[in-house]
């Protein structure tokens, strides 16, 4: 099992202030190969694992959110399944800056309050605009280098997860299939020592 990734105490901070994650799909959400059946459809694989994360995070009142440079019916089909509002599906985005700025709008959070995670040169921008930039293990080199968080597992094989399972952690002190809140509550100012501090089950 690879070992999980180490957190400095400030990013800790900045991720413990997430509202919203943003994910590229492929290469994050799929393992980035792209393959066609007979007639030209177009087939992905998704984890489970992962899909579990984003329905654990949504549930808990945490936005999500796609931005993707090409269009397929299987992200829909896909995001549908997750229940990701198609308004947080954006396709066929060729500056995932701007989109970032628009998902960010939609939600009416600050960028600070967004984790971005990306794993080529398209998801830069966006990465650069968010709070917290986050990547799979096999991400290329440059986007490794101007992450903030590199996860230990490789995209379509349990990297969102991992970074769902860190976010819960740091946030409320627990893994993400332990007991925990049912929902985030409203944004609070940083207590002294800039950690967001959020109420237990009660």
């Amino acid at each position: 099992m690879p070992a999980q990734p180490i957190v400095p105490d400030d990013l800790r901070t900045r991720l413990s202030r997430i509202r919203g994650i943003v994910l590229d799909v492929d290469g994050v959400l799929t393992d980035g190969r792209l393959t066609f059946d007979e007639e030209g459809r177009e087939l992905k694989s998704f984890d489970v694992k992962d899909g579990m994360g984003i329905v654990l995070m949504r549930d808990l009142g945490y936005r999500v959110g796609l931005i993707s440079a090409r269009s397929s019916k299987v992200v829909e089909a896909r995001s549908k399944d997750l229940k990701i509002p198609p308004e947080f599906v954006m396709q066929n985005e060729r500056d995932k800056a701007a989109a970032f700025d628009r998902m960010v709008a939609r939600w009416e959070l600050d960028a600070h309050e967004v984790v971005a995670v990306g794993d080529d040169l398209p998801d830069l921008g966006m990465m650069r605009r968010a709070g917290v930039s986050a990547c799979p293990s096999d991400a290329i080199a440059i986007v490794r280098d101007a992450s903030a968080l590199q996860l230990t597992r490789p995209g379509g094989s349990g990297a969102v997860r991992e970074l769902c399972d860190l976010i819960l952690e740091i946030r409320r002190g627990s893994r993400a299939d332990k007991p925990g809140p049912v929902a985030v509550p409203s944004p609070q100012q940083p207590s002294e020592g800039g950690v967001i501090r959020f109420p237990g089950r009660g």
